[in-house]
Order: C-alpha cells, then structure tokens, then sequence
C-alpha cells in the first residue's frame, strides 16, 4: 500500500468536503495573488520613477492653484551652469475626453521645447522630436488610449476638456508611447493649449507643475530645497517632491491601496489557516478507528504521520494552484487596467506572488497538519477502538 494510494483513498472518502476545501484554497490564493502582483506593480513603479531624476514643483497649497509660467526661468536661473538641472518643462492639465464617453485621459500640455528631454523615457527618435516642434497640433499619447480607442500615428484625434472655458481641440498624433509607465497618458504642446484659451479670451501662460529634470540624485535633493526656499513667503509658495512621492500622493488619494492589498493578502494567508485546520482536524477524527487499524496492523509511527500530514500538505499546494493558475493566465492574457489609477497602466502577474503564494499555502498546509499528525502518532490502537466502540 503506496502513500500515494492512502493519500487519494482519502481524498475520495468525502468528495463533497474536499471539493469544498480546494475551493476555500483556491479562492483566497487567487485573491493573494491578485493583491501581491499588485503591490510588486506600485514597487517597480516607484524604482522606475526613482531613476527618471525628475521634481515636481507645484504650488504649496493644492495643485489647482496655478503657477506663473515665467516661474520656469527662475528656476532654470538657479542653476546657471546646469551642474544639477538639466531642464525644466511647464505642464498645465486639460482633462480632455473623446466626444461621447466619460472617460477623462491624464492629459497635459507640456512646453514643447523641453518636454523631449524631461520625458527622455518616452522614447521619441530625432525624427518624432522633430515632427513634434513643427507641427502645433501634436500629441504623444500612451498605449493605453491609444489601444482603447484605435489612435495609431497620423490619426487627428479631438478631445474635449473638462476644465473652464471647455475648449474642443483636435491634435494629430505624432508618437504612440510604448513605455508602460508612460500608457495612459496624452502629452500635447502647451502653446497651443494657449493659444487656443486666448481665442475664447480665457487667461493663459500659467501652468500646474513644473517637471524638473536633474542630473543626479544629490544634485535633485539640493535643487529641491532651494526651490522651496526661493518662493517661500511669496503669493506662489511651491512645494517640490520627487516623481515617486509625487505620484504617491495620487495612489493616496484612491485609498492606502498598497497597505490595504498588504493587509488583504494577511486576511486571505490566516483565512486559509483558519480553514486548512478545521479540515484536517475533522479527518483526523474521522480516521480515528481506520490509523489505529494501521499502527495494529504494523504501520510504523513515522509513516502514520507522513500519511496525515502529506494529506494536509497536497490539499493545500492543489487548493492553492486552483487559485493560482487560472488568476495568472487571467493577469496574462486579460491584463487589468487601471486607468484611474494615474501612472500605474496596467496590472500583470507578478511571477514572485505566484510562487510566494505556493509557497504560503504548503506552508500553511504544513502548520495546520502537523498536530493532527503528530496526534495520529501517539494514537494507541487498543485506546482508539474502545473508545470508537
């Protein structure tokens, strides 16, 4: 009589209990999965912003609050030598949206001079840099708008604003991001964003944010507090960030979505505890009669416990890859995306949540067996089936 054998006999015995435990498992592993993946998502984020260099300069008190555009040669002024800056470009939201939809894009005019070399991640060639200067209408937009509404290079695409005086205005795509990073958003040329407010007598040459590209991280630091030092006390009080934390706050603003997919992920791993114990628990008292039968009939102590603890074990790693596998063919094929969510594009599989969820689940497997089996050992055969009897 194989392990093997013992093992799938007793799986079969209650087909009903242990379709339902593998659900239990499978259900709360997909969940992790879905959690964890996210979480490694907003890390990779960060680290990717992290080594752009870029600060954020916007206004002290909220970013509706507008900043002069003449604030971009001031700043530039503080590095003459262009030891730590590397270039400045103004952005003033839009919140443009296809004709007919509710879905407002992350789009912003930028200036049309530096944002190429800001957003040197946007990956524009020579020949799109020079397209962008010479044609006033272009946008650079991500693959996320671009997929959803079938925008490839050389359309004209119109979008409305969301904001006063709620201009129409129609662009000609010039470059579709690749970047990930970068997908869910539409750059456009911040002159003729202003351009077109002077036409309807709206006032313009004001932006939200400055985008500051800095040649090193100390070189950043250092340019971040003379910013805030230069304009402090002043009507435009500025408040400079790195992207990271910048883009943070955005997150921020759905929710703590990273500590509470965190503390999710903590709920599902006791949830699966909680129901990998009950189960093993119950057969163990069911199997009372049937492991004092094998200690009678020459099963060694040892082998009685790897027969109850590999059973738990099995029923967690097969829960867990019910859970596991169909989620991350899921995140693979059909790739959640998460346009709300600012510079996060999409959510994929992480290849770590898949194995630390396995991994989680044997453990767990492992935990809620183990005293059952160490029971089953001790178990005395005559004890056992007189108190069956």
């Amino acid at each position: 009589m194989t392990l093997t054998y013992v093992l799938m006999q007793n799986l079969k015995r209650n087909r009903l209990r242990t379709a339902l435990t593998l659900v239990a498992f499978a259900l709360p592993m997909g969940i992790f999965v879905l959690a964890i993946s996210f979480v490694v998502a907003m890390v990779q984020l960060a680290q990717q912003s992290e080594k752009q260099l870029r600060l954020a300069v916007h206004h002290k008190t909220t970013l509706t609050n507008l900043l002069p555009a003449g604030m971009r040669r001031k700043i530039e002024a503080l590095d003459p030598d262009r030891s730590r800056l590397r270039a400045v470009c103004g952005m003033r939201w839009f919140g443009g949206r296809v004709p007919d939809t509710q879905n407002t894009l992350t789009s912003l005019a930028a200036d049309a001079d530096t944002f190429p070399i800001v957003y040197s991640d946007v990956g524009m060639t020579e020949d799109e840099i020079e397209l962008w200067n010479r044609e006033r209408t272009a946008a650079v937009v991500g693959t996320g708008p671009a997929d959803t509404y079938g925008w490839k290079v050389g359309d004209r695409v119109v979008l409305e604003s969301t904001v006063p005086p709620y201009l129409t205005l129609e662009f000609k795509i010039v470059k579709v991001i690749s970047n990930p990073e970068r997908s869910n958003f539409f750059y456009f040329r911040l002159d003729y964003l202003n351009e077109s407010r002077e036409a309807v007598g709206a006032s313009s040459a004001r932006c939200n944010i400055f985008w500051t590209k800095c040649n090193s991280a100390e070189g950043m630091r250092s340019l971040q507090a003379q910013i805030d030092k230069t304009f402090a006390n002043t009507p435009d009080e500025t408040k400079s960030e790195d992207e990271n934390a910048f883009a943070a706050s955005f997150t921020q603003a759905n929710g703590n979505l990273p500590g509470l997919m965190q503390a999710m992920a903590i709920v599902v791993v006791f949830i699966v505890t909680l129901v990998a114990g009950n189960t093993m628990m119950m057969s163990f008292r069911e199997r009372t009669c049937e492991l004092a039968i094998f200690k009678a009939i020459g099963f060694q102590r040892g082998r009685i416990f790897v027969i109850v603890l590999a059973e738990s074990v099995m029923l967690s790693f097969v829960g867990s890859l019910c859970g596991v596998i169909p989620t991350s063919l899921g995140l693979l094929y059909f790739p959640l995306t998460l346009t709300r969510l600012g510079p996060l594009p999409r959510l994929e599989v992480s290849f770590s949540a898949v194995i630390a969820s396995i991994v989680i689940a044997v453990a767990v497997g492992f935990a809620s067996g183990l005293w059952p089996a160490f029971q089953s050992m001790r178990l005395k055969p005559a004890d056992a089936l007189r108190k069956i009897a």
